[in-house]
């Protein structure tokens, strides 16, 4: 148990690190950084308005660019850099918040705290738990084919309730999907 909550303090500390240096790149980025956001929200802002956006393709879209996430986390988190890759991506989660919120503050002012929370608040309740569970479950087949050095001996005892826990896992990340492609841009059409 003191293991866990070690591991959980260890997440928390490196997502909120991150989630401060992503803070600091923003505000270093200055103007150049405000007025290409600036230009982006006004883009967004136009795209949301108008009929034609086709949110079918956005969604397959959005599907494949996160199972091909998912699976390199999955491949990468089975060698033997498999605890740096779980870091990497709770540490880019951090950051991209980071900047989410600095440059949304930046240009919206106070209202920039509420363009953060409707643009990744509602997928991130499910990607978080999804994508810590696929490292740490990649990690630990990872150590299990280290001290066996036996695929056959994987593949009789533990292989098919793995590849089971990979296909809850992914199911897990469709919510955060569908949270992205339909509730985002409603909840960032009335925003804007």
């Amino acid at each position: 148990m003191e293991k866990k909550n070690r591991f959980v303090q260890m997440a928390v500390i490196v997502f909120a690190g991150f989630l401060i240096i992503g803070t600091f790149a923003a505000n270093l980025s200055g103007k150049y950084g405000q007025d290409g956001w600036k230009l982006y929200f006004t883009q967004m802002g136009e795209t949301l308005k108008q009929d034609s956006f086709v949110k079918e393709s956005y969604f397959f879209y959005v599907l494949r660019l996160r199972m091909m996430e998912a699976a390199a986390l999955w491949l990468s988190s089975m060698t033997a850099f498999g605890a740096v890759s779980l870091w990497a991506a709770l540490g880019w989660l951090g950051f991209t918040c980071g900047v989410r919120i600095a440059l949304g503050t930046m240009v919206f002012g106070k209202r920039g705290i509420l363009y953060f929370l409707c643009s990744i608040l509602p997928q991130a309740v499910f990607y978080i738990p999804a994508i810590l569970l696929l490292g740490i479950r990649g990690f630990q087949v990872y150590s299990f084919m280290r001290k066996q050095r036996s695929f056959s001996q994987y593949r009789r005892i533990r292989m098919g309730r793995d590849l089971l826990l990979l296909i809850i896992l992914l199911l897990c990340l469709l919510p955060g999907i569908i949270c992205e492609c339909y509730i985002n841009p409603l909840l960032l059409k009335a925003y804007f």
